[in-house]
């Protein structure tokens, strides 16, 4: 029966055999003697310290709680003798054991480079594990995000995911390194000279250590990384300059569908959400924070630089987040006044008993004729009180009745089934009956102070059975449809067009002359 003695080591405690503690204490004594002038010695002291707990810790389980006088010796020949490093100290064959020993290598491990990362480190400590230039992990990534946006998940997940190097036996494990007293020493140095020096990297000491030579793929990878960095670059600087005029600039027009509408962003804006400034700014928020990303890579990637502050983008990812989870909600609470659906039918007979009626359109209260090649994709206006949104959609059919009549059918949303009706009611809509003939308004509007909530126009004319209908104009691309016997082919409405209604559908009769 041996003697045991508990010690705290690293923050960690450990039963440990008397004779197996005095050993132990006299290696840590041999260490802090051989490198009491070295600077930083009580850093290097603490990482050799905490990897020799986790070397007791790999040698310990439920059935083994105490550090006996071989595991200590074993510890001791895989960190190595400090005093090889002794030039007073007369080698043995133990301590020539120990030297040999301390640059065994062992497996590698993934880890976080933050050290040579630009962000969080993973393409840093991809690249260690790899043994490639951290450039190819890092184009590897664009690409991802070019191709649909999936790197930056896979990158977030990746950095939540693979655990940081911070100790010094990790960042060795790291690089395939054992972490014993010499490679620990090496580190020690670099980062003493790193400190002289001013570079926020390992010095030269510590680069040839763990030094890649350069190969044709990692040089081909930096080309591309140029390339695709200056891409980057380029398209952040237009896209920030362009997103700042959209939104800042006192513009009173945008360019939606081939078409200059008169307005402002903010108009727009306000045409879907109810707080129109607070969707502004997070909006703005949201479009710029990954300009400002692809500016930051774009160049790192073409300079060849680091990022001056991680605490700068992680304060814009984070800023970022909270834009577009303050935007989701202002979008839920928008997306609750479409819960409920209101429709309103008004149904009007043509005054008079006419064999035939002709249909005119007209958009801005301009009659469509067959001279104009009309393609009726101005779907949005916005005039000082008033949006017009969209083409009402016409139905032709026959009907069993004597006389001519239409209906028109308005639909909204609303958040209660209350505000959907007022929105339907505040639709405007006009068709106007002059003799034989409806003047049709192409375009439907409402005020600007009811937003967009779903309004729809269907309007249905109906033809008395044996009575014809004339369609005049080229209506060709308007959103009009007629009920007949063949397939409907939007070629008979490219002029004036004339249609019998009959029992089986409306029946082509030529183009009106």
């Amino acid at each position: 029966m041996k003697k045991t003695t508990t010690i705290n080591l690293a923050g960690m405690v450990y039963h440990i055999e008397e004779d197996a503690f005095q050993v132990l204490n006299q290696y840590i004594a041999d260490i802090k003697r051989v490198f009491s002038n070295q600077e930083g010695v009580e850093e290097m002291v603490a990482d050799i310290q905490f990897r020799i707990a986790e070397l007791f810790q790999e040698r310990l389980n439920k059935n083994k709680e105490v550090v006996t006088y071989s595991d200590v010796q074993e510890v001791m020949a895989i960190m190595g003798s400090p005093n090889q490093f002794d030039e007073d100290f007369e080698g043995n064959e133990e301590e020539q054991t120990y030297q040999e020993t301390s640059y065994e290598e062992i497996p590698k491990r993934l880890y976080r480079d933050t050290d040579e990362g630009m962000l969080g480190g993973v393409s840093a400590g991809m690249a260690n594990y790899f043994n490639i230039d951290p450039v190819i992990i890092r184009v590897l990534w664009i690409v991802l995000v070019l191709a649909g946006g999936s790197g930056v998940l896979i990158y977030i997940i990746a950095w939540i995911a693979i655990p940081e190097a911070k100790t010094t036996a990790q960042k060795l494990q790291m690089k395939g390194q054992s972490a014993n007293i010499d490679n620990i020493r090496a580190f020690a140095d670099s980062v003493k000279n790193e400190a002289k020096t001013g570079f926020k990297r390992a010095s030269k000491s510590v680069k040839n250590t763990f030094k890649k030579k350069d190969n044709p793929i990692s040089n081909v990878a930096k080309a591309i990384g140029r390339v695709i960095g200056f891409g980057l670059f380029l398209g952040g600087i237009l896209g920030l300059v362009f997103l700042v005029l959209f939104f800042l600039a006192d513009f009173n027009f945008f360019f939606i569908n081939n078409e200059f509408i008169d307005g402002d962003v903010n108009s727009l804006i306000g045409l879907f959400f109810t707080t129109t400034v607070l969707a502004s700014w997070l909006i703005f928020a949201v479009s710029i924070i990954p300009l400002i990303f692809l500016i930051i890579a774009g160049g790192m990637l073409l300079f060849n630089q680091k990022p001056k502050s991680r605490a700068l983008i992680l304060t814009l990812l984070i800023l970022w987040f909270v834009a577009i989870v303050g935007l989701s909600f202002i979008g839920i609470r928008t997306g609750l006044d479409f819960k409920e659906t209101y429709k309103s039918q008004e149904k009007t007979y043509v005054e008079g008993n006419y064999p035939e009626l002709q249909v005119n359109i007209f958009e801005d209260e301009m009659m469509i004729t067959n001279a104009m090649d009309y393609d009726f994709d101005r779907y949005l206006s916005i005039s000082e009180n008033e949006v017009k949104l969209g083409y009402a959609r016409i139905e032709i059919l026959p009907a069993s009745d004597s006389l001519f009549y239409y209906s028109v059918e308005k639909r909204s949303n609303g958040g209660t089934l209350k505000s959907a009706k007022e929105n339907s009611e505040e639709i405007n809509f006009d068709i106007e009956q002059v003799g034989n003939v409806l003047n049709v308004s192409a375009k439907y509007g409402f005020p600007k102070k009811s937003k967009i909530r779903g309004q729809k126009v269907d309007v249905k004319i109906y033809v008395p059975v044996g009575r014809r209908i004339i369609l005049n104009g080229n209506l060709e691309d308007y959103p009009i449809r007629l009920q007949t016997k063949a397939r409907f082919n939007d070629d008979l409405l490219e002029q004036s067009s004339i249609w019998e209604s009959s029992n089986l559908g409306m029946e082509y009769k030529g183009f009106l002359e």
